[in-house]
C-alpha cells in the first residue's frame, strides 16, 4: 500500500472574490449560456497541504458578458501518518470537495445580493475532474 495519512481542516479562507453584472440582464434569451471553469491547485508545506480551489463564472448574452463571478478559496490542511489516502488523491478529490460547498454557497448570496435570482452552482464530481487513479 502507499502512503497512509489522515487529514485535519484547520481553515477555509477566501482569497479572492470579484463579481460583475450588467444594469440588465435576459436571462429568458434562449442564447443566454452560462460557461464554469473550475481549477484545483496544491502547495505542500513540512505538514501542511494549501488547497486552492477557484471558480470562474460567465453568463453570455450572444458573445457580451452579462455576470461575471471569480472566486478562490484555500483549504489549510495538516496531515500526519494515521489513515490510508494519498497526498494527490485529497489534494485533488477530497480537499477541493470540502472546500467547493463555501463556494457554492458564496456565489448563491452574491448573486441574491446583486439583484438576480440565486445561482446555485452544480455539485461537482471531484474524482472525475480530478483525474486521479484511486
Amino acid at each position: 500500500m502507499g502512503e497512509s495519512r489522515h487529514y485535519k481542516l484547520l481553515n477555509i479562507l477566501l482569497i479572492e472574490s470579484n463579481f460583475s453584472r450588467e444594469a440588465n440582464i435576459q436571462f429568458s434569451d434562449p442564447e443566454f449560456n452560462n460557461s464554469l471553469n473550475i481549477n484545483v491547485e496544491d502547495v505542500k508545506k513540512d505538514n501542511k497541504i494549501f488547497i486552492t480551489v477557484s471558480v470562474n463564472l460567465d453568463g453570455k448574452l450572444k458573445d457580451q458578458k452579462q455576470f461575471s463571478f471569480l472566486t478562490r478559496y484555500v483549504g489549510v490542511f495538516e496531515f500526519d501518518d494515521n489513515i490510508e489516502l494519498s497526498l494527490e488523491q485529497f489534494s485533488k478529490i477530497n480537499g477541493p470537495a470540502i472546500i467547493f460547498p463555501f463556494i457554492r454557497e458564496h456565489i448563491a448570496n452574491l448573486s441574491l445580493k446583486a439583484g438576480i435570482d440565486p445561482i446555485l452552482l452544480p455539485p461537482i464530481n471531484f474524482v472525475k475532474l480530478g483525474n486521479v487513479k484511486e
